[in-house]
């Protein structure tokens, strides 16, 4: 069941460049119509990208998602034209959440796997960079030295 998901999350890349693999792997288990993962990093500041099934992750806009509190917790509620999950990412303490939507049918019975999903996504998002590191740039082009 969760081996496509650990097998993705086995590689050796960013999470930026692994999130439509593991998105479509998501949907593959737990049928869903977009996903957004919300990390935190090691200075406490928000990482969130959205994704829907066949296309690449979108960044939100600014404000649009509310910081991780200490009284974060996993729900599952209607929301406005569907279904909304939210389950806890991180060993321990929280350190991310993973939310998922649809319109079908409430969260209620897939619960259980979308917290065994999150657990396998918090081993394997543990200790990898978020972003691929900037290239750079070739002595003909104008700016910074990186």
């Amino acid at each position: 069941m969760l081996e496509s998901l650990a097998r993705i999350l086995r590689q050796k890349r960013v999470i930026q460049t692994l999130l439509p693999e593991v998105a479509k792997a998501i949907v593959e288990l737990v049928p869903c119509d977009w996903v957004r993962f919300d990390l935190t990093d090691e200075q406490g500041r928000l990482w969130t990208r959205f994704v829907r099934p066949g296309s690449e992750p979108e960044r939100p806009g600014l404000g649009e998602v509310p910081r991780l509190g200490s009284r974060e917790s996993e729900y599952v509620r209607t929301i406005e034209g569907g279904f909304e999950a939210c389950v806890l990412l991180g060993i321990g303490e929280p350190s991310g959440r993973l939310i998922v939507r649809r319109k079908t049918k409430p969260y209620d019975e897939d619960l259980s796997t979308l917290r065994s999903i999150a657990d396998v996504v918090s081993l394997g998002f543990r200790a990898r960079p978020f972003e691929p590191p900037p290239k750079p740039r070739s002595p003909f082009e104008e700016g910074p030295l990186v």
